[in-house]
């Protein structure tokens, strides 16, 4: 199928019932355009490419599910929020390693059974994760690993801003009930630090 004579909207309807040659032409048509924005933003070859490239494959991820009105709007947008999640990312990064640096200076980090507790509360927390219904686990990790908004996840998942509340409740429930063995055990290990 020739999509080229096709306009964004029409790309856009044949795009939402899964089109690969739909999809090809916007992504043919809008990449190099998109990577230029990204580039101009981040100041980083591979970082933009990688920016572009993650943004179109969640596109396509979405594509059933997406709402476009303007594809052009629909991506530009989509690459801000991208780029916003980036260094939202890099700053948690920033914080924790400061945090791990702060903590190494008054000696706790460097206590083997701290480091061995805490590697097992990880553990603990991905395995409350995997336990939880499968909507809420990705509501959870979009909403406190990936540091989503309650509205972006809302839009992302194509459900109401009170049903993005009720899963992080819920999971919140029930990860501080599946890890309250470790919360103990890892506070009576610092108090007795």
């Amino acid at each position: 199928m020739n999509c080229r004579q096709l306009s964004d909207d029409e790309l856009i309807v044949l795009f939402r019932g899964s089109c690969q040659h739909a999809f090809k032409e916007m992504y043919l048509r809008y990449w190099q355009k998109v990577y230029q924005v990204a580039y101009k933003k981040v100041h980083h070859k591979e970082l933009a490419e990688e920016l572009t490239q993650n943004l179109f494959v969640e596109l396509w991820r979405r594509r059933e599910t997406v709402t476009i009105n303007s594809l052009s709007a629909y991506l530009f947008g989509s690459l801000k929020y991208c780029i916003i999640n980036h260094y939202k990312s890099l700053l948690v990064q920033e914080n924790y390693h400061n945090y791990v640096k702060a903590s190494a200076n008054y000696g706790v980090v460097n206590n083997a059974d701290y480091l061995l507790m805490l590697n097992e509360l990880s553990d603990a927390l991905t395995r409350g994760i995997a336990l939880l219904p499968k909507k809420t686990a990705q509501v959870f990790r979009m909403s406190r690993i990936e540091h989503r908004s309650v509205k972006d996840i809302s839009e992302q998942l194509n459900i109401s801003e009170k049903a993005v509340e009720y899963h992080i409740t819920q999971s919140l429930k029930s990860i501080r009930f599946y890890l309250k063995e470790y919360l103990f055990l890892l506070v009576t290990f610092i108090i007795f630090l």
